[in-house]
């Protein structure tokens, strides 16, 4: 698997990975957590984290902004429009 070598290339780029044991996605792909990772560009970051060979997307979500936002409340959830 990929996930050794995404780790370290996380290191590299400043990150603490830690993988996210018995939890995959809908997909079936592996999570890895970064801890302590500064990010001073969000979108150069978000590029770099997906040119990685092996990841399949990440949650920086910097590139393309929410289009809507779900903000849960005591008395259920407002649903507001961003564009």
């Amino acid at each position: 698997m990929a996930r050794s070598y995404v780790a370290r290339e996380l290191v590299a780029l400043g990150a603490e990975p830690v993988y996210r044991q018995g939890v995959v996605t809908d997909n079936g792909n592996q999570i890895i957590d970064c801890y302590e990772f500064m990010i001073a560009d969000p979108v150069a970051m978000e590029a770099r984290i997906n040119a990685i060979v092996g990841v399949v997307t990440n949650g920086l979500f910097a590139a393309r902004g929410a289009d809507v936002l779900l903000l849960g409340k005591e008395d259920g959830v407002e649903r507001i429009a961003l564009k």
